[in-house]
């Protein structure tokens, strides 16, 4: 195999790359402290606009094989909530540790049908946490944004207390959101993690659109691989 050949001046070539970034020999390009300035810009949505998201994204969400509920307030979520519990038989579930989840007492939802809940973390250490992990049935989240257009939820694992685990290991999902976290497409998924977290972006985001879907070479679908094979949108009214 023939070797490459580097033409002309090795010392003009890279002197060409300094000039065209304006780096001085020797120094270091500036740093870029939020690179999407500028970017997906979008105005604001009113919430009759919020209302037409929320009927394309269950249609969407539907369509891929997922349930969703049109929720006017929290009795009548913790009515769908139950109902879930039943047509599932859940007797275990987990759910993040976010400020929205706090609120709607979901440990007194689940004692109501003689289910538990409980909160992650579930144990400080790994080796004490997967195992409970695994036996979980149902995994609970609040969706910060939702993509209306695919029927998509957009779940950052932000804290700690928000991993992914919670969301794709359980056999069901339930996402709860309000229209106020519903925007069209993946412009207004970008402005909102620009104006959340700037450029310390989370280490990791889940995407989800309905059920876990995967195909093995010879094309045979298998639903809840690589993640939950029930999956169930909540959507509240904004208050």
């Amino acid at each position: 195999m023939a070797e490459g050949l580097l033409a002309g001046d090795r010392e003009a070539f890279f002197s060409t790359i300094r000039q065209n970034i304006k780096t001085p020999p020797g120094g270091k390009a500036p740093r870029v402290e939020n690179p999407m300035n500028g970017l997906f810009t979008q105005r604001e949505t009113t919430v009759e606009e919020r209302q037409d998201l929320r009927e394309r994204f269950i249609k969407e969400w539907t369509t891929l094989g997922g349930k969703a509920f049109s929720i006017k307030n929290r009795v009548e979520l913790a009515q769908v909530i139950k109902q879930i519990i039943q047509e599932r038989q859940l007797q275990k579930a987990m759910y993040w540790d976010h400020p929205e989840l706090e609120n709607l007492k979901l440990e007194e939802i689940f004692s109501d049908t003689q289910a538990s809940v409980s909160r992650w973390p579930l144990e400080k250490k790994y080796n004490d946490w997967i195992g409970k992990a695994a036996a979980m049935e149902a995994g609970i989240v609040w969706g910060d944004i939702v993509m209306a257009e695919t029927g998509t939820l957009v779940l950052p694992a932000s804290s700690p207390g928000q991993p992914s685990t919670v969301c794709v290991l359980p056999i069901t999902l339930i996402a709860i959101f309000t229209t106020a976290q519903l925007v069209d497409g993946f412009a207004g998924v970008v402005k909102f993690f620009k104006e959340r977290y700037g450029t310390n972006l989370p280490t990791t985001t889940t995407f989800i659109s309905g059920p876990s879907r995967t195909t093995d070479i010879e094309m045979v679908l298998t639903i809840g691989v690589h993640g939950s094979r029930y999956v169930y949108a909540l959507i509240l009214d904004e208050a």
